[in-house]
């Protein structure tokens, strides 16, 4: 085992000296500072957090599958347009997952021994920044368009969307130069505003469909009976539980990025990010499977006539509707307040 690590040593010192050499040569103003170009290796910085990403992204991905199944399972009768996102979300995954494996592969087996492997994102990391693209989009329109059909206003659903088109737009720029880079320092400072650009919309999009929606079911909270209330409470923390945790995933990796661009760990970070984030709308549409306690029938409430009125009224029966919507909008309710039986 010493003589493993020895000779991994040496090879990390290896790398560097090769490296300014490389750098010197293709650009000769670097040769009064070829430190400031290149930070020193290290391996908990560049090869554990790749490895760290990539096995918790599997077990992401495991729950997705998972999610998934209890999707299908128990809601068959959605509409074939949500049926058709989650597989898309699903292939999408697939090919995500496979290449976070083959960046952990590259860094860690078989370009073990050579740090110049990671002078340039690895082919699969490419490939995982296209699929965290395509699965932003995916999943951002579809939020989007459950909170047009809960607001039954354009406003903010058209600049929900518009941000996660911004995000997903710049990152497939970004995965074109990511095929045709060079060198990662090139890449990471040359792209920084436009990473950092989409992140941010990504960030601001993530915040503004939770928040609207969390507004929007609050407002329909005051107007509703006890047991409506209560679903309704729930409604909102399922939300807030499930669209905060990808916000907060987008700021670490822009935080990391910013503070510590020289190294991997926002690269293992948001090796996460696509996964965390099609969790997230499976969550939202599973967590539809709370409501199999409260009974698919009407809420009764009668209510007999004040007896201020000094007159002898029969009872009126209310009968409140309480249907859940299926679809694409499972967090959204009808309120059929009618019928008033004398």
């Amino acid at each position: 085992m010493e003589d493993v690590n020895r000779s991994f040593n040496m090879a990390c010192k290896k790398w560097a000296e090769l490296a300014h050499q490389i750098m010197n040569v293709t650009n000769p103003s670097t040769l009064t500072a070829p430190r400031d170009v290149l930070p020193p290796f290290d391996v908990y910085t560049m090869i554990a957090p790749v490895a760290l990403g990539a096995l918790l992204n599997a077990c992401l991905f495991g729950g997705l599958v998972v999610q998934t199944y209890v999707y299908y399972t128990h809601f068959p009768n959605d509409h074939r347009a949500m049926k058709l996102t989650v597989a898309a979300i699903l292939a999408s995954q697939i090919a995500h997952m496979i290449g976070v494996s083959a960046t952990l592969w590259k860094v860690a087996v078989s370009g073990y021994g050579n740090p110049l492997t990671l002078l340039i994102f690895p082919l699969g990391a490419d490939v995982a920044i296209l699929f965290t693209a395509i699965t932003g989009a995916l999943v951002g329109s579809s939020f989007a368009f459950r909170l047009w059909k809960l607001s039954k206003t354009r406003t903010l659903p058209l600049i929900s969307l518009a941000l996660c088109l911004l995000a997903q737009s710049i990152a497939l720029t970004m995965t074109v130069k990511a095929f045709a880079m060079t060198s990662l320092v090139t890449f990471e400072t040359d792209g920084q505003k436009l990473i950092t650009l989409s992140l941010t919309s990504r960030l601001v999009c993530e915040l503004t469909l939770t928040l609207s929606m969390v507004w929007y079911l609050r407002s329909q909270r005051s107007s509703t009976f006890s047991r409506t209330t209560t679903i309704i409470d729930r409604l909102v923390l399922w939300t807030l539980e499930t669209g905060l945790i990808t916000s907060l995933v987008v700021a670490l990796v822009m935080s990391f990025f910013l503070a510590m661009k020289q190294n991997y760990i926002w690269v293992g970070i948001y090796a996460n990010l696509a996964t965390v984030n099609a969790n997230s709308l499976l969550a939202s549409l599973n967590g539809r499977l709370i409501f199999k306690s409260v009974p698919n029938e009407s809420l009764n409430m009668n209510t007999l006539s004040s007896s201020s009125h000094g007159r002898g009224r029969k009872g009126q029966s209310v009968v409140i509707n309480v249907t859940q919507t299926i679809g694409s909008t499972p967090n959204v309710f009808k309120y059929d307040e009618g019928e008033v039986q004398v």
